[in-house]
């Protein structure tokens, strides 16, 4: 069978290159073994040119200098293996991510979290950029680093303006995704309101994410008091039925519109809803 390493590099050429790089001398046989793997893979089928010799010395020279830095901060030697072969052509972000992934694999969850906070800290060390990083990459990855920027400025400067934690952070997280200043108002918002009644936070994202976009399909103006009623309606009867765990929280709501609408009267031609009920007790008791 035939050695996959057909083609070496002199090592007296190896080291000129690798004294360059101003690295310590342990990091010299990942650097070798580098750039002698670069040259048999771009030369697999034919004889390689001082070109490809030049270019595997280069790449390879770019490669020990990410992984010497990742190591010098702390990150375990998977992690910073993974993360060189992927940074010399890909971004910080995806490169991170395939290095999390990898730690994953190897050392377990627990290891790869601790590398990705190290790594969260070497990009900033701003506690609220750290927490929101980590928040953020695990949601989605891609451009993670701006994105985490982007919730980090903007989460301060609601802060400085007065607003609460709770309404900085919502808003801030779902800027990210939806750039629209209303928007993140109103889910900011109304999870805020629900988070203050007690109601838990998966329940409030549920019940701030149809407001939002309740809101958003029926589109009443700032001077529609009427529209804006509308809406409340029923995202009071879609609240009542999340917090109580109603199936169909939809349906209940648009019944409960409808019977608050009615007076609580249903017309003749239309059927007894499932939520009659219920419904007839709310509105009895004005919730």
């Amino acid at each position: 069978m035939e050695d996959k390493q057909k083609w070496t590099i002199a090592d007296d050429v190896l080291k000129k290159s690798f004294r360059a790089l101003g690295l310590d001398v342990l990091y010299f046989p990942l650097f070798r073994k580098n750039a002698i793997e670069r040259l048999n893979d771009v030369a697999a089928t034919y004889e390689p040119e001082q070109d490809d010799i030049n270019s595997s010395i280069e790449l390879a020279g770019e490669w020990i200098k990410i992984y010497a830095e990742q190591i010098k901060l702390g990150l375990s030697k998977q992690w910073a293996c993974s993360y060189a072969d992927n940074r010399v052509s890909w971004s910080k972000d995806e490169s991170a991510n395939e290095a999390y992934n990898n730690v994953c694999k190897d050392l377990g969850e627990k290891e790869a979290d601790k590398d990705l906070a190290i790594f969260t800290k070497s990009l900033c060390d701003d506690p609220v950029f750290v927490e929101s990083y980590i928040d953020i990459f695990h949601d989605c990855f891609m451009d993670a680093d701006n994105r985490a920027h982007e919730y980090t400025n903007l989460y301060k400067s609601l802060m400085e303006k007065g607003n609460s934690d709770v309404y900085a952070r919502q808003y801030a997280r779902h800027h990210i995704n939806t750039p629209d200043d209303e928007y993140c108002h109103l889910y900011a918002s109304k999870y805020e309101e629900c988070i203050n009644k007690g109601i838990d936070s998966s329940k409030a994202e549920a019940i701030a994410e149809e407001y939002e976009n309740y809101y958003g399909n029926n589109y009443p103006q700032d001077y529609d008091l009427a529209g804006k009623e509308f809406i409340d309606v029923y995202i009071k009867g879609f609240e009542y039925a999340i917090v109580n765990g109603i199936d169909s929280p939809e349906e209940f709501a648009n019944e409960y519109q409808r019977a608050y609408y009615n007076n609580g009267k249903r017309p003749s031609y239309v059927a007894k809803g499932k939520y009659d009920d219920i419904i007839s007790q709310l509105l009895a008791e004005k919730v």
